[in-house]
């Protein structure tokens, strides 16, 4: 929880964000072992999931809740207001896109080395 306030307060620092940043990453570190849970099920709870080794469906269903919920937490703390809701959404959704693309091929590229 520490190192999540960390990053997300030395973001908000640079962006100017109000601690949304810090926001958002403590809600997604405090709600992580339930998606991990949810995710992985029992390997999760006998704590042998190790994340660049796992198929790369339940790593793709992990990326797609962890983005969606931190983008919809920062995105609604930054736009606050209530009439914009379809604007938040929207902003999540194309974001959390790029966002996805972006993670999955970093993954993809480090998996590959791993393996090699």
């Amino acid at each position: 929880m520490l190192l999540a306030f960390t990053i997300g307060i030395i973001l908000d620092t640079f962006q100017d964000t109000g601690g949304a940043h810090a926001a958002a990453c403590l809600t997604l570190a405090y709600t992580r072992p339930m998606w991990l849970s949810l995710v992985y099920g029992e390997s999760y709870k006998m704590k042998n999931v190790k994340i660049l080794k796992t198929p790369m469906d339940k790593l793709a269903v992990l990326m797609v809740l962890c983005i969606a919920l931190h983008h919809l937490v920062f995105f609604s703390l930054v736009i606050f207001n209530t009439s914009q809701i379809l604007y938040t959404l929207k902003l999540t959704l194309s974001v959390g896109l790029a966002s996805l693309l972006l993670n999955s091929f970093l993954l993809l590229l480090f998996k590959h080395r791993i393996k090699a």
